[in-house]
């Protein structure tokens, strides 16, 4: 059987849970499986390929409100219906090298977790070209119409909610699979906490802090260290700067009355989570499902508009995470969680109910199973 993973660099989310499918299909341990792990960015045009994680990157950073309100504006089925054939014929122009390998290929399944390719290659399966079946896996916990697509076979989504609002979009709930976010096994409970603690040489008594800001080191991470200093005497912190390294570079030249441990991109984070009792953090799809995945309660600060505002809600209408706008705000988060530990419980019980740890193996075995 040939399987195809396809993702896009835009972020590392997408990358990150096709690499979770990945590790779940090398696990099954057939044989006769060729898997092939393909960015569809080098399968564009030069500029587009140079253009489009960045132009992401500028907007999210310079102008968050306009993204956040051409998301909503375009997640209208009556104006996205304008919009489609300019975006299909944008793709056909650049992403031509994409469709011809698969053509080429022509692999048994396509399973992508970027809206792109499924677009592409969708088109070619109801014209007959492709005869692969596809498998769109969404990485967010609301769906966009952008992700809605003819001739992909089936959608899985991370719970029932989202499948609600595909099914609202059209998508017949029979093609829809409620499974959870595939996350990498990494990220189930491991029980080594107090070995990454002593490996990092933070304190085993302490409430530890996990502060990080997605894979661009965008929020006001600085701000918020200052503020939990209030608590010197009983937190510690490990920051994650990701490739923000001008961000870890100015942190790392503070001085701080408290234990705190500073990163910039990191492949460890399972055990940071894992030594954790809270993180700070945007609310992407990936990261917050690996969160849920470890049973680790979030801090949603400044989500970008759109996809990111849209995961919050899901985590605020489950009552499974705090939330702040302001840096000022985890003061008062803190002092709740310090003071009323069965604060910290009730947020539990609601990760529990959203946490799809095997989300990954169920999914190939959806595959291996034939049942999409």
């Amino acid at each position: 059987m040939k399987i195809d993973i396809i993702h896009a660099t835009a972020g590392e989310g997408h990358r990150k849970i096709a690499i979770a499918i990945q590790e779940a299909l090398t696990r099954v341990g057939r044989k006769d499986l060729e898997i092939r792990f393909l960015d569809a960015l080098d399968f564009v045009s030069p500029v587009m390929k140079s253009s489009y994680a960045p132009f992401y990157h500028w907007a999210v950073r310079r102008v968050p409100a306009l993204w956040g309100g051409s998301y909503e504006v375009l997640d209208r089925p009556f104006v996205y219906s304008f919009a489609r054939p300019f975006r299909s014929l944008f793709n056909s122009l650049n992403a031509q090298p994409l469709l011809k390998n698969l053509l080429e290929h022509q692999p048994d399944v396509v399973i992508s977790t970027h809206f792109m390719a499924p677009e592409i290659l969708g088109r070619a399966r109801v014209r007959g070209r492709l005869k692969s079946k596809i498998l769109t896996v969404i990485t967010d916990f609301f769906p966009h119409t952008v992700w809605t697509n003819p001739g992909t076979d089936h959608y899985w989504v991370m719970s029932e909610v989202t499948k609600q609002e595909l099914f609202r979009r059209g998508i017949p709930p029979e093609k829809i699979t409620a499974g959870g976010i595939p996350v990498s096994a990494a990220f189930k409970p491991s029980g080594n906490r107090p070995e990454v603690l002593k490996q990092y040489g933070l304190e085993q008594g302490r409430f530890t802090v996990l502060l990080t800001s997605g894979s661009f080191g965008l929020g006001p991470t600085e701000e918020i260290l200052d503020r939990l200093n209030e608590f010197k005497e009983r937190v510690q912190c490990f920051v994650v700067c990701a490739r923000n390294e001008s961000l870890r570079k100015k942190l790392e030249e503070k001085i701080y009355y408290f234990p705190v441990k500073i990163f910039g991109f990191v492949d460890c984070m399972p055990d940071l989570m894992e030594a954790s009792d809270l993180m700070i953090a945007k609310s992407g799809g990936s990261t917050t499902s690996e969160a849920l995945a470890k049973n680790l309660c979030m801090v949603v600060m400044s989500p970008i508009p759109g996809q990111e505002t849209r995961n919050a809600k899901l985590l605020r209408d489950s009552d499974a995470s705090f939330f702040l706008q302001k840096p000022s705000q985890i003061s008062g988060i803190m002092q709740g969680i310090l003071s009323d530990p069965s604060l910290m419980v009730r947020k539990q019980r609601a990760i529990a109910g959203l946490s799809r740890p095997d989300a990954a193996d169920n999914l190939v075995q959806m595959l291996m199973d034939g049942k999409f």
